[in-house]
């Protein structure tokens, strides 16, 4: 059996939900350290300078970053029951799109939460005005079912990972965005297991 992964990070967090979903399809188990309560926050500030989470601490390593330790995972397990990238570089620009509409929607977000006055804001009109234009794009890459009749890639998990975190967190109207895609993995037991819930 595997060695398990401390993990630290929350369960509403779309970057770890990427790595719980990756560790959940490879058969890695982990060890979740809760960052949302003030011992949480304690452990990842003594394990990570950047204090962002998620953090891995596995095979003797301390790993910062969600696609670094998904790196690490697919590196020393193989792929499991994700496909691996059809075409690497293409993977990356799918993956460093999503990751800039996710960066606009926390921004937003936590301004909001924070007490700031967002709404009509010059700064949130572009933020959302980045996320539009990144959909839209990816609604050319990604909306289709012959785009993802390869497999579940890194690209799909971190697209629905960022549409239910949109929805969760109420930052982004995502409507019927990639309805296709979503639908077609909706019921998988590691994405299933791992949508967000308060």
């Amino acid at each position: 059996m595997l060695a398990a992964v401390k993990l630290y990070g929350t369960t509403t967090s779309p970057f770890v939900r990427r790595v719980r979903v990756v560790a959940a399809e490879l058969g890695v188990p982990l060890d979740l350290v809760n960052t949302a309560t003030d011992d949480g926050q304690a452990a990842l500030r003594a394990v990570s300078p950047i204090r962002k989470v998620p953090v891995a601490v596995l095979g003797g390593r301390t790993l910062f970053d969600s696609r670094v330790i998904i790196d690490y995972l697919t590196t020393v397990n193989g792929w499991g029951g994700v496909a691996p990238a059809r075409d690497r570089w293409r993977e990356q620009n799918l993956v460093n799109a999503i990751d800039g509409a996710l960066d606009a929607a926390i921004q937003v977000f936590y301004l909001r939460r924070d007490g700031v006055p967002v709404e009509g804001s010059a700064y949130a009109t572009r933020q959302r005005d980045r996320i539009a234009a990144i959909f839209a794009w990816l609604a050319t890459e990604l909306a289709t079912p012959t785009t993802f009749d390869a497999g579940l890639g890194l690209a799909e998990i971190s697209l629905i990972a960022t549409l239910d975190w949109m929805d969760f967190r109420e930052t982004y109207p995502t409507g019927d965005a990639f309805a296709a895609l979503r639908a077609a993995w909706r019921e998988r037991p590691s994405l299933a297991a791992t949508r967000p819930h308060a």
